[in-house]
């Protein structure tokens, strides 16, 4: 648990001490990402101000969010290439994020179709067993949200294991699995500073999300993984990371 909150130290520090270069490199990515938050923003009040006093599904935003996540996602991918290479030893350089940008483009759109699709169904099936007036059907909505838990416990490694090991989104997502399970102490630290992180970015959002937080995230997670793989080669124990072009 400890591990993550180090990597949160060491990372802070190299925000701070890179601070023009990491503000701009967060805000190329709040450009990117106005168009997904806003689409988000707007279902959510229109969910939230159902009829009855009951959340209402409005489906028409569902096609403009998943275009969005065309810039989103692989702007996404891009900063996490750059803290990838500081994470890796390497220089923080700027301009890499629009490489990154183009060489995750699909896997970046993709990636984060499947996360945002999988959080919208658990998060539908929560609200509509509990709103569901059964006996013993509320159990399903805990069971969901059970799965919500586990869903929240991978996002510290999915975009990271992505850049750092150049894998296909089946191999990114069973491999973030695989971890989460594997080091429950590292990833309950990583659940730890992801709600700290969440926590900033809903009280200050406005320097949070335009200057800081992806910046700062990334590159806590980049090393979270990049330590983790490298463990796992002195071992020997290392998942396929075959490149995909």
């Amino acid at each position: 648990m400890f591990t993550a909150i180090r990597f949160l130290r060491a990372a802070a520090g190299e925000f701070f001490y890179d601070l023009p270069r990491m503000v701009l490199l967060n805000l190329i990515w709040f450009v990117a990402t106005i168009p997904t938050l806003y689409i988000a923003f707007v279902w959510y009040r229109l969910t939230i101000e159902g009829e009855g006093g009951r959340p209402a599904l409005h489906v028409w935003p569902i096609p403009l969010m998943a275009l969005t996540f065309a810039l989103s996602g692989p702007a996404t991918a891009g900063v996490y290439y750059v803290t990838n290479r500081l994470a890796n030893g390497e220089l923080l350089e700027v301009p890499g994020v629009f490489a990154g940008f183009r060489r995750f483009f699909w896997r970046g759109w993709g990636l984060a179709l499947i996360d945002a699709t999988v959080l919208g169904l658990l998060v539908l099936n929560v609200v509509f067993y509990w709103y569901l007036d059964r006996p013993g059907v509320q159990l399903l909505s805990v069971i969901f949200g059970s799965l919500i838990g586990m869903w929240y416990a991978v996002q510290g490694y999915l975009f990271s294991l992505l850049v750092e090991m150049d894998q296909s989104l089946r191999l990114v997502l069973r491999n973030a699995l695989f971890i989460a399970v594997d080091n429950l102490g590292l990833t309950l630290g990583v659940m730890v500073v992801n709600a700290v992180f969440l926590f900033f970015a809903g009280t200050a959002w406005p320097v949070a999300l335009p200057f800081v937080i992806m910046a700062l995230s990334s590159s806590v997670h980049n090393k979270t993984v990049v330590e983790a793989v490298a463990r796992y080669r002195e071992q020997g124990r290392v998942f396929t990371d075959q490149p995909t072009g």
